[in-house]
């Protein structure tokens, strides 16, 4: 192989690298951001069923809705 094509094909091969290197990066950050999406998504569930929990309390121990008295 002449000179000039080994150049040429250590510079491919190190592009390359760069390249491998960059959608790695991509990937691990895609990963954290799935993670902190999932989580978030989860603890916006968990608000909302409290929420409704809450709302469903509040609604029968209204005036309107006394609570029965037990003996």
């Amino acid at each position: 192989m002449s000179d000039e094509l080994k150049i040429l094909s250590e510079d491919v091969k190190e592009k390359f690298d760069e390249i491998i290197e960059g959608i790695y990066m991509i990937v691990v950050k895609l990963d954290r951001y799935i993670e902190k999406s999932v989580s978030e998504h989860e603890n916006f569930e968990i608000g909302i069923l409290e929420l409704g929990r809450d709302s469903n309390k509040h609604r029968t121990d209204t005036e309107l809705h006394p609570r029965k008295k037990t003996s």
